[in-house]
């Protein structure tokens, strides 16, 4: 996102200094416009009519990619909840919801805020039927007033990311959230002429730096919203922004395509040469949206005719299956976190029980639920190393590679550095494998909730004879 801040003048200067091409006019496409300029210079610098500088453009990290095209649909459903909008400062994105996005919206009063727009006010275009305020601050009692009787919602600037629902009940949006929702589908193509009666959405997000069943799940939950709205979802996951993911050897590698099918059984040749498709802006769905989106999509369900996993990952598992988990009615399964979710303590994810808290499960464990075996899920060498020395021939576990993280790197960090890294292909089939084979176990240990927990019990439909997760609260 392009932003105006006017606190880094020189050292825009210094970059800049006379150069006309480091400078565009003031006007309303000037944040489109800057892109280009900001990419030579690191900064743009905006002139008024009498070639006066007045402001400075720089990027403001945003994980949300306008687009700029409106061949398509806007859709306000999610901003038509609320009477007014807050939309704080001037900025690439709320110029856009100004000129393109509000014309559609229900509500009544549109509040701009911060002393940035005071030359963008008079170029607006005017919003029928609504009352459009410019303040520099938000006064308490002009708040009050404003807001009584009526539905309201702040819409700031911000990371998306894993966090509680607090935000939202505090009705605040980031504008990488309220512009995904409103253009999602705003992008038109006609590639060709099959399935006249049918529109497809296909999307790309920023994913790279996720497990696999987070992607997936982050995904599913986009699937459910567009499903939702009519369309048939088509998830394209390169990151096509973001830095090589955790399961690409290239980017041009698709995430979604190299482990799962697409649900109702299409294919995605006959996609993209559809009549009606619609391509979504790159974006990421925090936890915040996702729930939003899966809430709204919450009555819909895909049907995956041969399983949701491609014909590769089924052959992968089938293989080994029986080698690392030959007696499944008598294995008690232990999903064990270490890595970063120990050593880097990750904000605002669950905290998970030591190797120390876990033994001491599974030896009452066996004793009270019957069983003789265990199977171990980890990525952690140390952890696989210090269990199989206490457990002897009664633990088993596949031959992933596993890892050992330093204090503050992430897993995905290590597997991106590394010089050696291994196959996109197999980190994702070895993780599945590891969660699926303990879904199939008689009963369950967890360190503490995470994506694979909650995929392996899922897997399970209700099967495990026991289950324990530990839940230790979050860091």
């Amino acid at each position: 996102m392009v932003i105006i801040d006017n606190s880094k003048y020189d050292e825009a200067i210094k970059k800049i200094g006379n150069a006309s091409s480091g400078r565009l006019p003031w006007n309303l496409d000037m944040f489109k416009n800057a892109e280009d300029i900001i990419a030579d210079y690191g900064y743009a610098i905006v002139q008024d009519n009498n070639g006066t500088d007045i402001a400075v453009l720089c990027w403001n990290a945003t994980s949300y990619l306008h687009d700029y095209a409106y061949t398509g649909e806007i859709d306000t459903e999610f901003l038509d909840d609320y009477d007014i909008l807050f939309l704080h400062d001037c900025n690439e994105f709320s110029v856009e919801l100004c000129r393109t996005g509000l014309q559609h919206w229900k509500g009544h009063t549109l509040v701009l805020l911060g002393e940035n727009w005071q030359f963008a006010v008079d170029d607006l275009p005017e919003l029928e039927g609504k009352n459009c305020i410019w303040q520099d601050k938000l006064l308490a009692d002009f708040f009050s007033d404003i807001t009584k009787n009526s539905t309201y919602l702040h819409v700031v600037t911000g990371d998306p990311h894993e966090e509680p629902m607090d935000r939202y009940n505090e009705h605040v949006m980031l504008y990488d959230e309220v512009m995904t929702f409103t253009y999602f589908f705003a992008n038109k193509l006609s590639p060709g002429k099959l399935n006249p009666d049918k529109k497809f959405l296909v999307f790309d997000a920023h994913y790279g730096y996720l497990g696999i069943f987070n992607v997936f799940n982050k995904s599913l939950a986009c699937m459910k919203y567009v499903a939702k709205k009519g369309f048939i979802p088509v998830p394209k996951i390169t990151d096509r922004r973001g830095p090589l993911g955790i399961y690409q050897n290239t980017k041009a590698d698709d995430f979604w395509a190299m482990f799962f099918e697409y649900p109702e059984d299409y294919k995605l040749e006959e996609v993209f040469r559809s009549q009606n498709v619609y391509a979504a802006p790159f974006f990421y769905n925090g936890s915040i949206m996702t729930r939003l989106m899966n809430d709204y999509g919450k009555d819909i369900s895909f049907s995956w005719p041969g399983g949701k996993y491609n014909r590769l990952i089924r052959n992968y598992i089938s293989e080994r299956e029986d080698r690392f988990l030959p007696y499944p009615e008598k294995t008690l399964g232990v999903l064990a976190r270490g890595t970063d979710y120990v050593n880097t303590h990750l904000a605002n994810h669950n905290i998970h029980a030591s190797k120390e808290m876990i033994c001491e499960k599974i030896d009452s464990a066996l004793n009270e639920w019957n069983l003789e075996y265990i199977y171990l899920a980890t990525e952690d060498a140390s952890y696989c190393e210090f269990f199989k020395e206490r457990y002897g021939d009664k633990i088993f576990f596949t031959d992933q590679e596993r890892f050992t993280v330093k204090e503050g790197q992430l897993l995905g960090d290590l597997h991106r550095d590394s010089k050696n890294k291994r196959p996109g292909f197999l980190l994702g089939a070895e993780y599945i494998l590891s969660i699926t084979l303990l879904s199939r176990c008689n009963s369950l240990i967890a360190s503490g909730g995470c994506a694979g927990v909650g995929e392996a019990i899922k897997m399970n439909e209700g099967q495990y004879k026991n289950t324990f997760v530990f839940n230790l609260g979050k860091n």
